[in-house]
């Protein structure tokens, strides 16, 4: 089989098995470059082959199997070896800007309401679980600290939110872990997909919030009132793990966009 300009002899032997497993004629590829830790090469346009290490790619897959949604990527192969995975490809663009906030929320607030229950004993990223959900929050918040130090320094507030939360049950569930437009792709304005799970083991209100912070043109436009009103749970619980998502949330925005920080900032002294 004729296979040229792939960039090493792995992705060649890669790309020719796939073709053979799905008895498909090799037409074109292209590597994707997102900023993602994975290796991704686009085959005839229509499969997405995906290269990690062995346990993001089998935690990842563990989720899709579970979480069946039209939003989610169709696993097309797994090598036994889980040295790579083959998805369809979701095609559109990254979702960087917000068209239409309401109808994102009401997408992402179906998505995560529809996780599966998920019985296991640990908590937080699939496959590096913690004791509690507690612990994997404060895992998140001392991580995010290394960047926020010149910015919050009084973290009591914080504290104050992993108690109130330990009031509340929820029921276990294994949910995406890093659920932003980041990794929303859209298509004529509107969400068409979600791609890169880091799966977590917990509750879904984390995702939930998580995407309606992952971007100032939703943040900015959606208040905690129509947040209580949508997803029906303790007003306490709500703002204390809101609290908690954008404190993590800032730490990314430094790395990731500074130019937006001024307004979670902002957002933030509002809340605490």
């Amino acid at each position: 089989m004729e296979v040229q300009g792939l960039q090493n002899e792995k992705d060649k032997e890669i790309v020719i098995t796939v073709l053979k497993k799905l008895n498909e004629e090799y037409e074109n590829h292209e590597y994707f470059n997102d900023g993602a830790s994975s290796r991704v090469i686009l085959l005839n346009n229509k499969y997405l082959i995906k290269q990690n290490e062995k346990n993001v790619l089998m935690a990842e897959v563990e989720f899709l199997r579970l979480n069946k949604s039209k939003f989610f990527q169709n696993i097309i192969y797994v090598d036994e070896d889980y040295e790579f995975v083959v998805y369809e490809y979701i095609e559109g663009e990254i979702m960087k800007s917000v068209d239409n906030v309401d109808d994102l929320i009401s997408k992402i607030y179906n998505i995560t309401k529809n996780y599966k229950k998920y019985n296991h004993s640990g908590f937080g990223y699939l496959n590096e679980e913690v004791d509690t959900w507690a612990d994997f929050l404060e895992q998140e918040i001392e991580y995010s600290k290394k960047y926020l130090s010149g910015y919050v320094n009084n973290d009591d507030i914080l504290k104050k939110c992993i108690k109130n939360l330990a009031k509340y049950d929820f029921e276990t569930k294994l949910i995406h872990g890093d659920f932003g437009t980041h990794n929303f792709i859209k298509k004529d304005k509107k969400l068409v997909g979600v791609i890169d799970p880091m799966p977590v083991i917990g509750d879904p209100l984390y995702d939930f919030l998580f995407a309606i912070v992952s971007n100032v043109q939703i943040l900015t436009k959606v208040t905690l009132d129509k947040i209580y009103d949508i997803v029906k749970e303790p007003k306490e619980k709500v703002l204390s793990m809101f609290i908690i998502v954008i404190y993590c949330r800032m730490a990314r925005c430094i790395k990731y966009h500074p130019q937006d920080m001024n307004t979670y900032m902002k957002v933030w002294y509002n809340l605490t």
